[in-house]
């Protein structure tokens, strides 16, 4: 991945996370959980994109294993 993407990623999100920290004091704490949940969620993703690692995603188990059983029916050899 572009490493000037990550960098600037991070930094946006750091400026953003800055920016929200006065409002998650006045926030329902639903809202601050799932706010949190997302944020770290965010983070989690960016290291490993930052790493290297590639976590599984359910769009390429749908492109590995669905995709081709879909075809397959559709078009019968």
């Amino acid at each position: 991945m572009n490493s000037m993407f990550l960098v600037c990623f991070l930094a946006l999100m750091a400026f953003q996370l800055f920016l929200n920290l006065k409002h998650w004091t006045r926030q329902p704490k639903a809202t601050a959980r799932l706010y949190t949940f997302i944020t770290i969620l965010t983070l989690g993703l960016f290291f490993c994109a930052a790493f290297g690692y590639r976590p599984p995603m359910p769009t390429r188990f749908f492109i590995d294993r669905v995709s081709p059983w879909i075809f397959s029916m559709i078009h019968p050899q």
